[in-house]
Protein backbone atom coordinates (compact mmCIF):
# COMPACT_ATOMS: atom_id res chain seq x y z
CA UNK A 1 0.00 0.00 0.00
CA UNK A 2 0.91 3.40 -0.81
CA UNK A 3 2.94 5.41 2.09
CA UNK A 4 0.82 8.48 1.79
CA UNK A 5 -2.55 9.20 1.09
CA UNK A 6 -3.63 11.67 -1.75
CA UNK A 7 -5.25 13.87 1.23
CA UNK A 8 -1.19 14.14 2.37
CA UNK A 9 -0.34 14.42 6.12
CA UNK A 10 -2.07 15.40 8.82
CA UNK A 11 -1.84 19.06 9.59
CA UNK A 12 -0.60 20.45 13.17
CA UNK A 13 -3.14 23.05 13.67
CA UNK A 14 -6.40 21.38 15.67
CA UNK A 15 -9.09 22.70 13.06
CA UNK A 16 -7.16 21.70 9.57
CA UNK A 17 -6.27 18.31 11.63
CA UNK A 18 -10.19 17.61 12.57
CA UNK A 19 -11.42 18.58 8.72
CA UNK A 20 -8.60 16.20 7.46
CA UNK A 21 -9.32 13.36 10.07
CA UNK A 22 -13.02 13.99 8.73
CA UNK A 23 -11.88 13.86 5.07
CA UNK A 24 -9.64 10.82 5.77
CA UNK A 25 -12.67 8.85 7.05
CA UNK A 26 -15.52 10.09 4.36
CA UNK A 27 -12.58 8.91 1.69
CA UNK A 28 -12.91 5.36 2.78
CA UNK A 29 -16.11 4.71 1.50
CA UNK A 30 -14.32 5.21 -1.84
CA UNK A 31 -11.83 2.64 -0.86
CA UNK A 32 -11.71 -1.26 -0.33
CA UNK A 33 -7.97 -2.22 1.26
CA UNK A 34 -8.65 -5.76 2.16
CA UNK A 35 -6.72 -7.12 4.50
CA UNK A 36 -6.09 -10.28 7.04
CA UNK A 37 -5.86 -8.84 11.03
CA UNK A 38 -6.08 -9.56 14.87
CA UNK A 39 -8.53 -7.81 16.91
CA UNK A 40 -8.87 -7.85 20.52
CA UNK A 41 -12.57 -6.21 22.49
CA UNK A 42 -12.24 -5.53 25.63
CA UNK A 43 -14.90 -4.59 28.52
CA UNK A 44 -14.63 -3.27 31.77
CA UNK A 45 -16.59 -5.08 34.34
CA UNK A 46 -19.55 -3.27 35.66
CA UNK A 47 -22.11 -4.11 38.09
CA UNK A 48 -25.08 -2.57 36.01
CA UNK A 49 -25.64 -2.15 32.25
CA UNK A 50 -24.92 1.18 31.32
CA UNK A 51 -27.38 3.54 29.71
CA UNK A 52 -26.25 5.17 26.68
CA UNK A 53 -29.47 5.62 25.05
CA UNK A 54 -30.78 9.40 24.46
CA UNK A 55 -34.38 10.66 22.95
CA UNK A 56 -35.19 7.85 21.09
CA UNK A 57 -34.50 4.56 22.51
CA UNK A 58 -32.63 2.77 24.98
CA UNK A 59 -28.48 2.04 24.51
CA UNK A 60 -28.64 -0.70 26.55
CA UNK A 61 -29.19 -3.81 24.07
CA UNK A 62 -27.34 -2.36 21.45
CA UNK A 63 -23.87 -2.50 23.41
CA UNK A 64 -20.97 -4.47 23.22
CA UNK A 65 -21.77 -8.25 24.01
CA UNK A 66 -20.14 -8.90 27.76
CA UNK A 67 -19.70 -5.86 28.64
CA UNK A 68 -21.44 -6.52 32.01
CA UNK A 69 -19.23 -9.27 32.90
CA UNK A 70 -16.32 -7.78 31.98
CA UNK A 71 -13.03 -9.34 30.14
CA UNK A 72 -11.61 -9.63 26.50
CA UNK A 73 -12.37 -11.60 23.29
CA UNK A 74 -9.77 -12.29 20.32
CA UNK A 75 -10.81 -12.44 16.66
CA UNK A 76 -8.52 -13.72 13.80
CA UNK A 77 -9.83 -11.86 10.59
CA UNK A 78 -9.04 -13.08 7.17
CA UNK A 79 -9.76 -11.14 3.89
CA UNK A 80 -11.79 -8.72 5.68
CA UNK A 81 -13.26 -6.58 2.96
CA UNK A 82 -14.58 -2.82 4.02
CA UNK A 83 -16.49 -2.66 1.46
CA UNK A 84 -18.77 -6.09 2.06
CA UNK A 85 -18.96 -4.78 5.45
CA UNK A 86 -20.65 -1.59 3.94
CA UNK A 87 -23.08 -3.36 1.43
CA UNK A 88 -24.29 -5.70 4.63
CA UNK A 89 -23.81 -3.07 7.37
CA UNK A 90 -22.36 -5.58 9.40
CA UNK A 91 -23.12 -5.59 13.08
CA UNK A 92 -19.70 -7.44 13.91
CA UNK A 93 -18.48 -5.63 17.18
CA UNK A 94 -15.25 -4.54 14.96
CA UNK A 95 -16.88 -3.59 12.19
CA UNK A 96 -16.09 -0.19 13.49
CA UNK A 97 -12.22 -0.22 12.75
CA UNK A 98 -12.76 -1.41 9.29
CA UNK A 99 -15.67 1.19 8.28
CA UNK A 100 -14.95 4.09 10.04
CA UNK A 101 -17.53 6.14 7.74
CA UNK A 102 -20.70 4.70 10.01
CA UNK A 103 -19.63 6.74 12.48
CA UNK A 104 -20.38 9.97 11.13
CA UNK A 105 -23.77 10.37 11.37
CA UNK A 106 -23.33 10.06 14.90
CA UNK A 107 -20.99 12.77 15.42
CA UNK A 108 -21.74 15.95 17.63
CA UNK A 109 -18.79 17.20 17.92
CA UNK A 110 -14.53 16.59 17.33
CA UNK A 111 -13.98 17.64 21.20
CA UNK A 112 -9.89 17.65 20.39
CA UNK A 113 -7.62 16.23 17.67
CA UNK A 114 -4.06 14.94 18.17
CA UNK A 115 -1.64 13.97 16.00
CA UNK A 116 1.16 11.10 17.43
CA UNK A 117 3.62 8.87 15.69
CA UNK A 118 1.91 7.13 12.91
CA UNK A 119 -2.00 8.18 13.75
CA UNK A 120 -4.38 10.70 14.39
CA UNK A 121 -6.27 10.82 17.78
CA UNK A 122 -9.63 12.07 17.86
CA UNK A 123 -12.34 12.79 20.75
CA UNK A 124 -15.77 12.00 19.20
CA UNK A 125 -18.52 13.59 21.08
CA UNK A 126 -22.35 12.17 19.90
CA UNK A 127 -24.79 14.00 18.64
CA UNK A 128 -28.13 13.87 20.96
CA UNK A 129 -30.79 13.30 18.26
CA UNK A 130 -28.31 11.45 15.16
CA UNK A 131 -26.18 9.35 17.13
CA UNK A 132 -27.83 5.91 17.13
CA UNK A 133 -29.41 4.38 20.74
CA UNK A 134 -28.14 0.82 19.45
CA UNK A 135 -24.93 1.78 18.27
CA UNK A 136 -22.33 -0.13 19.81
CA UNK A 137 -19.34 2.26 19.99
CA UNK A 138 -20.81 6.23 19.39
CA UNK A 139 -24.64 5.76 21.07
CA UNK A 140 -26.56 9.17 22.29
CA UNK A 141 -25.34 8.41 26.01
CA UNK A 142 -21.72 8.20 25.78
CA UNK A 143 -19.25 10.60 27.25
CA UNK A 144 -17.08 10.06 24.05
CA UNK A 145 -15.29 7.75 21.83
CA UNK A 146 -11.46 8.25 21.69
CA UNK A 147 -10.27 6.82 17.70
CA UNK A 148 -7.02 6.08 16.45
CA UNK A 149 -6.64 6.94 12.58
CA UNK A 150 -4.67 5.10 10.73
CA UNK A 151 -3.40 8.26 8.10
CA UNK A 152 -2.76 5.63 5.45
CA UNK A 153 -5.04 2.93 5.20
CA UNK A 154 -8.03 5.32 6.72
CA UNK A 155 -8.79 2.52 9.04
CA UNK A 156 -9.18 2.79 12.92
CA UNK A 157 -6.45 1.17 15.12
CA UNK A 158 -8.07 1.62 18.10
CA UNK A 159 -11.23 2.72 19.25
CA UNK A 160 -12.77 3.35 23.38
CA UNK A 161 -15.43 3.81 24.12
CA UNK A 162 -16.34 6.42 27.84
CA UNK A 163 -19.19 6.89 29.88
CA UNK A 164 -19.56 8.99 33.16
CA UNK A 165 -17.38 6.90 35.44
CA UNK A 166 -14.40 5.91 32.96
CA UNK A 167 -13.52 4.11 29.23
CA UNK A 168 -16.25 1.22 29.37
CA UNK A 169 -15.23 -1.17 26.32
CA UNK A 170 -11.88 -0.93 23.59
CA UNK A 171 -11.72 -2.44 19.98
CA UNK A 172 -7.56 -2.66 19.08
CA UNK A 173 -6.00 -4.05 16.03
CA UNK A 174 -2.47 -6.29 17.20
CA UNK A 175 -1.98 -6.89 14.20
CA UNK A 176 -2.43 -6.12 10.51
CA UNK A 177 -1.53 -6.89 6.81
CA UNK A 178 -3.29 -5.55 3.91
CA UNK A 179 -4.06 -8.08 0.89
CA UNK A 180 -4.86 -5.46 -2.10
CA UNK A 181 -6.62 -2.13 -1.84
CA UNK A 182 -9.19 -0.85 -4.36
CA UNK A 183 -9.62 3.45 -4.51
CA UNK A 184 -11.13 6.13 -6.67
CA UNK A 185 -9.37 9.36 -5.54
CA UNK A 186 -11.98 11.48 -7.44
CA UNK A 187 -15.26 9.75 -5.42
CA UNK A 188 -12.69 10.31 -2.30
CA UNK A 189 -12.58 14.06 -3.04
CA UNK A 190 -15.77 14.20 -3.57
CA UNK A 191 -16.55 12.52 0.24
CA UNK A 192 -13.71 14.33 1.71
CA UNK A 193 -15.29 17.71 0.84
CA UNK A 194 -19.07 16.24 2.24
CA UNK A 195 -17.55 15.73 4.96
CA UNK A 196 -15.78 18.55 5.56
CA UNK A 197 -19.29 20.22 5.88
CA UNK A 198 -19.48 18.87 9.43
CA UNK A 199 -17.11 21.42 10.81
CA UNK A 200 -16.93 24.53 8.08
CA UNK A 201 -19.15 27.58 8.81
CA UNK A 202 -21.29 28.86 6.34
CA UNK A 203 -24.20 31.53 5.69
CA UNK A 204 -26.05 31.06 2.28
CA UNK A 205 -28.68 31.92 0.28
CA UNK A 206 -29.80 30.05 -2.50
CA UNK A 207 -32.76 28.94 -5.13
CA UNK A 208 -33.73 25.16 -5.43
CA UNK A 209 -35.64 23.97 -8.17
CA UNK A 210 -36.74 20.87 -7.16
CA UNK A 211 -37.98 18.49 -10.51
CA UNK A 212 -39.09 15.50 -7.99
CA UNK A 213 -40.30 15.53 -4.50
CA UNK A 214 -43.54 15.52 -3.23
CA UNK A 215 -42.30 18.91 -1.20
CA UNK A 216 -46.14 20.60 -0.01
CA UNK A 217 -44.57 19.69 3.43
CA UNK A 218 -41.93 21.75 4.73
CA UNK A 219 -42.01 21.90 8.37
CA UNK A 220 -38.38 22.25 9.57
CA UNK A 221 -36.99 22.34 13.34
CA UNK A 222 -33.70 23.22 13.40
CA UNK A 223 -30.67 22.98 15.84
CA UNK A 224 -27.79 25.12 16.54
CA UNK A 225 -25.40 24.77 13.36
CA UNK A 226 -22.85 26.67 12.30
CA UNK A 227 -24.07 26.72 8.57
CA UNK A 228 -27.20 27.70 7.32
CA UNK A 229 -29.09 28.74 4.28
CA UNK A 230 -32.06 30.79 3.28
CA UNK A 231 -33.61 28.79 0.61
CA UNK A 232 -36.20 29.86 -1.98
CA UNK A 233 -38.45 26.98 -3.13
CA UNK A 234 -41.41 26.43 -5.21
CA UNK A 235 -42.62 29.48 -4.53
CA UNK A 236 -41.31 30.02 -0.98
CA UNK A 237 -38.62 30.95 1.52
CA UNK A 238 -37.48 28.86 4.45
CA UNK A 239 -34.85 29.15 6.47
CA UNK A 240 -32.49 25.77 6.83
CA UNK A 241 -29.89 25.34 9.16
CA UNK A 242 -27.49 22.17 8.94
CA UNK A 243 -28.63 20.08 12.08
CA UNK A 244 -32.46 19.67 12.90
CA UNK A 245 -34.67 17.62 14.55
CA UNK A 246 -35.56 14.18 12.74
CA UNK A 247 -38.98 13.74 14.54
CA UNK A 248 -39.64 17.49 13.80
CA UNK A 249 -38.31 17.93 10.15
CA UNK A 250 -40.30 16.47 7.11
CA UNK A 251 -38.19 14.69 4.78
CA UNK A 252 -38.56 17.43 1.63
CA UNK A 253 -37.16 19.90 4.37
CA UNK A 254 -34.37 17.63 5.87
CA UNK A 255 -33.35 17.06 2.31
CA UNK A 256 -32.64 20.86 1.87
CA UNK A 257 -30.73 20.87 5.29
CA UNK A 258 -28.56 17.62 3.42
CA UNK A 259 -28.22 19.55 1.02
CA UNK A 260 -26.71 22.45 2.74
CA UNK A 261 -24.34 19.80 5.43
CA UNK A 262 -24.17 16.50 3.26
CA UNK A 263 -21.60 15.10 5.96
CA UNK A 264 -24.14 12.32 7.73
CA UNK A 265 -25.46 11.28 4.20
CA UNK A 266 -21.69 9.63 3.86
CA UNK A 267 -22.52 6.79 7.21
CA UNK A 268 -25.28 5.55 4.38
CA UNK A 269 -23.75 4.71 1.56
CA UNK A 270 -22.25 1.18 0.74
CA UNK A 271 -20.05 2.57 -2.43
CA UNK A 272 -19.51 5.36 -4.56
CA UNK A 273 -18.21 5.69 -8.41
CA UNK A 274 -16.87 9.33 -9.69
CA UNK A 275 -18.90 10.47 -12.61
CA UNK A 276 -16.86 13.61 -12.55
CA UNK A 277 -14.17 15.79 -10.65
CA UNK A 278 -17.37 16.94 -8.39
CA UNK A 279 -19.89 14.19 -9.14
CA UNK A 280 -20.27 10.91 -8.05
CA UNK A 281 -23.14 7.94 -8.17
CA UNK A 282 -23.47 5.91 -5.03
CA UNK A 283 -25.35 2.83 -3.51
CA UNK A 284 -27.45 2.67 -0.35
CA UNK A 285 -26.46 0.45 2.72
CA UNK A 286 -29.45 -1.77 3.91
CA UNK A 287 -30.66 -1.95 7.27
CA UNK A 288 -30.38 1.79 8.08
CA UNK A 289 -33.52 2.59 10.15
CA UNK A 290 -32.43 5.34 12.65
CA UNK A 291 -31.30 7.94 11.98
CA UNK A 292 -32.64 7.99 8.63
CA UNK A 293 -31.20 9.79 5.74
CA UNK A 294 -33.73 11.99 3.66
CA UNK A 295 -31.14 11.53 0.89
CA UNK A 296 -30.24 7.86 0.86
CA UNK A 297 -33.58 6.32 2.74
CA UNK A 298 -33.38 2.53 1.20
CA UNK A 299 -31.17 0.37 -0.26
CA UNK A 300 -33.58 -0.17 -3.19
CA UNK A 301 -32.02 3.58 -4.73
CA UNK A 302 -28.94 4.79 -5.86
CA UNK A 303 -28.16 8.48 -5.41
CA UNK A 304 -26.36 11.03 -7.24
CA UNK A 305 -24.52 13.73 -5.73
CA UNK A 306 -22.47 17.15 -7.53
CA UNK A 307 -21.04 18.99 -4.99
CA UNK A 308 -19.70 22.89 -4.97
CA UNK A 309 -16.00 22.47 -3.65
CA UNK A 310 -15.86 26.22 -2.15
CA UNK A 311 -18.91 25.75 0.20
CA UNK A 312 -19.32 21.67 0.33
CA UNK A 313 -23.24 22.10 -0.63
CA UNK A 314 -24.48 19.74 -3.06
CA UNK A 315 -25.68 21.50 -5.95
CA UNK A 316 -27.57 18.61 -7.30
CA UNK A 317 -28.70 15.11 -5.86
CA UNK A 318 -31.52 13.00 -6.54
CA UNK A 319 -32.24 9.34 -5.59
CA UNK A 320 -33.36 6.83 -8.62
CA UNK A 321 -35.16 3.22 -7.86
CA UNK A 322 -32.26 0.51 -8.99
CA UNK A 323 -34.29 -1.27 -11.21
CA UNK A 324 -35.97 1.00 -13.56
CA UNK A 325 -34.27 4.47 -12.61
CA UNK A 326 -37.47 5.81 -11.75
CA UNK A 327 -36.47 9.44 -10.47
CA UNK A 328 -37.96 9.32 -6.51
CA UNK A 329 -36.45 13.13 -5.47
CA UNK A 330 -34.34 15.39 -7.53
CA UNK A 331 -33.11 18.43 -6.16
CA UNK A 332 -31.15 21.39 -8.10
CA UNK A 333 -29.20 24.70 -6.93
CA UNK A 334 -29.98 27.14 -9.57
CA UNK A 335 -28.71 29.96 -7.15
CA UNK A 336 -25.77 30.28 -4.39
CA UNK A 337 -24.24 32.85 -2.96
CA UNK A 338 -23.38 34.19 0.26
CA UNK A 339 -25.66 35.30 2.51
CA UNK A 340 -25.28 39.35 3.78
CA UNK A 341 -24.95 40.14 7.50
CA UNK A 342 -27.33 42.31 9.37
Amino acid sequence: MATTHWLGDPPAEHDALTAWALSRIAATVAEDARVDAVVEIGHEEREFEPELGGRFGSGTSGGPASRRSGGARTFRLDGVSPALLREEDSDEPWAVLFDPARLIRGIGAVARAERGEGYVELFLVPHPLFADPADAWLPPGARRLVVRLDPITGFLSSATLHDDRGPLATARVHEMSVRDVRSSAAAGRVMARMARTMVEPVRLTADVAVEADPFEDLAFTGEPSARSWTVSVGGRELTVTGDYAPDATSPPAARLAELLAPARILSHLAYVTAVSATSVRAGVRPLRTFPLSAWAPDESLTCGFTVDPETGVLTRAEATEEEGGRVIFRHVVTALGARRSG
